[in-house]
């Protein structure tokens, strides 16, 4: 599904505040993810939305350049997040390697004009850190705001972008983000079977089959 702006239709519904139209679509039922961009935004209008996401939860909201889009997340997105994370979790582990949890923590600056909450993230090393050193985000839908602009405005070193039942790897390179086929951070990663096992039903299941197939490779040596 492709995003959808939010067009009005009448002159009585132009009257009608930015902010409380958008509201408006946490009323509306609606099955899978969907997202919606609103044009026109002010930074004000973002921060109270975003408090009100706080608040109620079940959906997420990005800012940049006066547009603002609200994704649903679908429960397809939920597991392909789970099922990445606690996969690269688990060879983290394996290997020994320090990390910090992120999670959805919000990347969000007004001169930056841009804020967004990752589906995950992680910062690496034994320094606390403002910022994540990886962000991970899942693409169910299409459309909606440039997710890698705001990263970049960020200068987050590396995103991972799930998209088509695919992990899409960007690594930050001077101004922009350059495709790679591997992780910058962790070149030995097995980024082919982390995307095998993330498309397993069961997070617990994932977790095991890239841990066994871990350790069917190094008995293989």
């Amino acid at each position: 599904m492709i995003a959808e702006a939010i067009n009005p239709v009448s002159s009585a519904r132009n009257q009608v505040p930015p902010v409380a139209r958008m509201l408006s679509l946490l009323e509306v039922p609606r099955r899978g993810e969907t997202r919606f961009v609103q044009d026109g935004m002010e930074w004000q209008d973002y921060l109270e939305l975003d408090s009100i996401r706080e608040e109620r939860g079940g959906f997420r909201i990005a800012y940049m350049d006066g547009a603002i889009e609200i994704m649903f997340p679908s429960f397809e997105h939920e597991i392909r997040k789970s099922n990445v994370s606690r996969v690269l979790e688990a060879w983290l582990e394996a290997k020994d390697l320090g990390f910090t949890i992120h999670g959805s923590t919000t990347l969000r600056n007004e001169i930056k004009q841009a804020g967004k909450e990752p589906d995950e993230s992680y910062a690496f090393g034994d320094q606390r850190q403002d910022r994540p050193d990886l962000a991970i985000e899942i693409a169910i839908t299409s459309g909606g705001i440039d997710t890698l602009e705001i990263y970049r405005r960020w200068a987050i070193p590396e995103v991972w972008i799930w998209q088509k039942g695919a992990l899409q790897v960007f690594v930050f390179e001077g101004e922009s983000y350059q495709r790679e086929s591997r992780s910058r951070w962790f070149p030995e990663l097995d980024l082919e079977l982390l995307t095998e096992c993330a498309k397993v039903e069961k997070t617990s299941d994932a977790r095991k089959k890239f841990l066994l197939e871990m350790q069917r490779s190094r008995s293989a040596l």
